[in-house]
């Protein structure tokens, strides 16, 4: 893919590497992404929901298929989780509005099956938006058992479940959940993370301080190999500048 080509006749590709790129559609005037497919897509891309990443084209270039999607700005939760963990009323809203866009999938007989803090992206607004569904081919996995481990891993885990009253509680149910989901038991849980969220909100004290920002900006999806290596880097800069400043010292002394 070269800067400046056009996909599927209206999508100008201005950055990006490998299959996901930003482009701008010249039809609308608005930025979007692109991403290559291996394969076609399936059903889920007709899947609409505040929670879940606005497919807007599914289409081909050169041979192969594509999706056109929504751009939007914010991190991924695990860009966020360098920055610390969130508090447990965050956490307890972040299950439900997840839990909300994935009922609208399971009502449809689709599932998602690759929930994950990679996967979820955090907008400036606080809003919760699912990325890839469409594109992560059907597992008998379960989305709630893989949302109560996302939300373990947001507290920080290992969390004592004990310490966390009725989220704890949820987690646990949410975590061991079966393979086959029925949406009732999905709005079900939901509700109550809705509900025990708003409750959370009430009763905490003053917001807990985090450390600065150092996650990168949302630049398409972000990847875990891709942040991985970001700490690695820090981890060998900062193990070069104290050798340097140890040969400093030796070489005054």
């Amino acid at each position: 893919m070269e800067i400046g080509s056009v996909v599927g006749g209206r999508y100008r590709i201005e950055a990006g590497w490998g299959e996901v790129w930003f482009a701008q559609d010249t039809e609308s005037g608005q930025p979007a992404v692109v991403k290559m497919l291996a394969e076609a897509p399936g059903p889920a891309v007709r899947l609409r929901h505040a929670g879940i990443v606005t497919v807007l084209e599914v289409g081909e270039h050169e041979g192969r298929p594509f999706l056109a999607m929504e751009r939007l700005a914010g991190y991924t939760l695990d860009a966020h989780l360098l920055d610390g963990w969130f508090r447990p009323a965050q956490v307890a809203d972040f299950g439900a509005q997840v839990a909300e866009a994935l009922l609208v999938a399971h009502r449809a007989g689709m599932t998602h099956s690759g929930i994950d803090p990679a996967r979820l992206l955090l907008t400036p607004t606080g809003a919760v938006k699912i990325l890839g569904f469409g594109t992560i081919a059907p597992a008998r996995t379960s989305d709630l058992g893989a949302l109560g481990k996302t939300l373990y891993r947001l507290l920080a885990h290992p969390v004592p479940p004990g310490s966390l009253g009725e989220l704890g509680v949820l987690m646990r149910q949410l975590r061991d959940a079966e393979s086959e989901q029925d949406p009732q038991l999905t709005e079900e849980f939901a509700a109550r993370l809705r509900r025990l969220a708003q409750e959370l909100a009430e009763t905490e004290p003053v917001e807990q301080p985090r450390r600065p920002v150092v996650a990168q900006p949302f630049w398409i999806y972000q990847r875990p190999d891709r942040l991985l290596l970001g700490r690695v880097l820090v981890v060998v800069i900062w193990a070069g500048l104290i050798a340097v400043t140890a040969y400093a010292i030796a070489v005054t002394v």
